[in-house]
């Protein structure tokens, strides 16, 4: 193999694995960021909790009789209050699935229930950290294996190019050779 073809293959694996080694500690801020977001949601559902029960009714019966108030500022304060205790199920659901999944299914589980706002947040505030556990030199492996096949596969995508490239000047150039009557 070239000295090109070495350094390229260091490279690419280099690369994979400082891509994919990242993925357990960024798994592990997004899930405290979730936490987080949970936590607050919890709170608030309490609240709801204890209001209704100091007017002896049920959350949903608390609820309800926002929604159905003639008021529109309580119509609309009761639709609040649905999407408060909805999104403190989703964030419930969302982090017992994230946190109870095995190292090799968390990227699943994390694509499957990932919020974008979140993401975003957790990705601002990121910062990278040196994997120094099975689980992280697990993934550095992976990359490392993704990463060199990518190499492959751009090098394959760049030859079968040229060789088009190749074929094509040949027919320009034996088209042009041609005497012309």
């Amino acid at each position: 193999m070239p000295a090109f073809g070495r350094i390229a293959n260091g490279l690419a694996a280099i690369v994979g694995a400082g891509f994919a080694s990242q993925f357990p500690e960024f798994y592990q801020q997004y899930v405290q960021r979730l936490g987080g977001r949970l936590d607050q949601a919890l709170v608030q559902e309490a609240r709801i909790s204890e209001a209704a029960q100091g007017q002896g009714l049920s959350v949903p019966e608390y609820v309800e009789r926002f929604l159905q108030s003639e008021d529109p500022v309580f119509r609309a304060e009761g639709v609040l209050l649905q999407e408060t205790l909805a999104d403190a199920e989703t964030l419930r659901a969302a982090l017992a699935e994230l946190v109870n999944a095995t190292p090799l299914e968390r990227p699943f589980t994390f694509f499957e229930n990932v919020d974008s706002g979140l993401f975003r947040a957790t990705l601002d505030a990121y910062v990278p950290a040196m994997p120094v556990s099975v689980e992280g030199f697990t993934y550095a492996a992976l990359g490392m294996l993704i990463g060199l096949m990518l190499l492959a596969g751009a090098e394959r995508s760049g030859k079968s190019v040229a060789r088009r490239w190749k074929q094509r000047r040949r027919q320009r150039d034996r088209h042009w050779a041609e005497p012309r009557l």
